[in-house]
């Protein structure tokens, strides 16, 4: 008898059809999944190199040189050495630091200067991606390419103010029109009798400041040029000496403490100088001055220089070296990348401190906030020793800022696109 369930001979053979069938199907979605993942990845990790490059270049625009373009400057081997670090699937991208880094303008304002980063796998530079399951229909490689640009930006906030409110640079046309030095006093007030304190006639014309605004820096220290070279102000050696309150001409460097926040006392006043008070505090804000008696320089002194956790204390090993970016300096030795003895300290108007000094106010405005770089404290002399550098700072988002870019010495590095 006929066994029924025989298949008949027709339909024999039938799976192998079908698993040939499926297996091309798993073949095309095994190159689907494992080709366009190495692809996606890729991707991904080119972007992420390109992004790295960008800021890297930015970084150094801000912090070494704003002007040096070459291909042996900060900014072109600081981002080539970024992408260098960052493989893409297990190998290093080809970068052509002459024509793949560029400095064209920023797309976003068409005046400020970018960093452009693009960064290829693919055939024409020679290190395209491999295909695994694609060569099995004849695709052997694919391409990548990641394109980044980055800019220095202007910033005008921080939320790491020093308690140190500086006089700001003035023009100096007492006792004669000359350049303004460190040993240069600001002179247009009464210095006593009845009349302290208010503009003494007899100079003319006096020691005058302008503040900083959006065209122009004013009489103020400001570290670019137009063309963003630095000035002498960057690097420029400034001792800090705290002020008398009854005092009405402000040599250099001259300041009065701050109440930041909601500080009293010496020792908030200290602690405000060896940390962060965390309010964020922006140029053009009115901030409070200290009215309590007592000048703090023992505070001072010992947040400086002498306490275990004090700045100096922080980075014992860095020094500011006068060879380095000639003719301007820079710091060395550090321990980090960036040093814990800058800090940002407010510069305000002389004018205004002299109202405060005769009881007419409370408060100044911050005019501008420098990068000061503690080289230690002067125990003979009770002065800050420093010098001025640019540093990081925050932007305000949404609101104008009030003063230009020449005088800016708060840089912030913004990933375009």
């Amino acid at each position: 008898m006929k066994n029924t369930l025989e298949a008949p001979s027709s339909e024999r053979g039938a799976v192998l059809v079908h698993v040939a069938l499926a297996m091309i199907a798993l073949m095309s979605f095994s190159t689907f999944v494992v080709d366009y993942g190495v692809l996606w990845t890729a991707r991904r990790q080119a972007q992420n190199a390109a992004d790295a490059g960008a800021l890297a270049g930015a970084v150094a625009l801000a912090f070494d040189n704003p002007s040096d373009f070459s291909n042996t400057g900060p900014a072109k081997t600081s981002a080539y050495q970024m992408l260098m670090s960052h493989p893409i699937w297990g190998q290093q991208p080809v970068v052509n630091i002459t024509t793949d880094i560029t400095f064209p303008p920023c797309p976003d304002d068409a005046t400020t200067t970018c960093v452009r980063v693009d960064v290829y796998r693919n055939t024409a530079h020679g290190n395209a991606l491999p295909m695994i399951f694609g060569q099995l229909v004849g695709l052997n490689t694919q391409n990548v390419r990641a394109m980044a640009m980055a800019k220095v930006a202007m910033a005008t906030a921080t939320d790491c103010l020093k308690p140190w409110g500086v006089v700001d640079k003035w023009d100096e046309y007492v006792p004669t029109t000359q350049p303004w030095t460190d040993t240069a006093v600001f002179e247009k007030y009464i210095t006593n009798g009845p009349n302290k304190g208010t503009p003494d006639p007899l100079l003319t014309p006096p020691d005058n400041y302008i503040p900083p605004t959006t065209s122009s820096p004013g009489t103020g220290f400001h570290p670019f040029n137009p063309d963003k070279s630095y000035t002498t102000d960057y690097g420029r050696q400034i001792r800090l000496t705290v002020g008398d309150k009854t005092d009405f001409q402000f040599a250099s460097g001259w300041f009065a403490p701050l109440a930041l926040f909601d500080s009293t006392g010496g020792n908030d006043y200290k602690n405000n100088i060896k940390g962060c008070v965390g309010t964020t505090y922006e140029i053009g804000q009115d901030i409070p001055v200290d009215t309590e008696p007592g000048l703090k320089v023992g505070p001072t002194e010992q947040a400086v220089n002498s306490d275990v956790d004090s700045i100096v204390n922080r980075d014992p090993t860095a020094v500011w070296d006068t060879t380095l970016n000639p003719p301007y300096g820079g710091i060395a030795n550090s321990a980090f990348g960036v040093s814990p003895r800058i800090v940002l300290v407010p510069l305000v108007n002389p004018d205004q401190m002299a109202e405060v000094n005769k009881g007419g106010r409370t408060t100044v405005t911050i005019s501008n906030i420098m990068g000061f770089f503690v080289e230690g404290y002067n125990t003979s002399t009770k002065t800050v020793v420093g010098r001025l550098v640019t540093t990081a700072g925050q932007m305000k988002i949404g609101t104008s800022p009030p003063i230009g870019g020449t005088s800016s010495f708060l840089q912030a590095i913004v990933l375009i696109r």
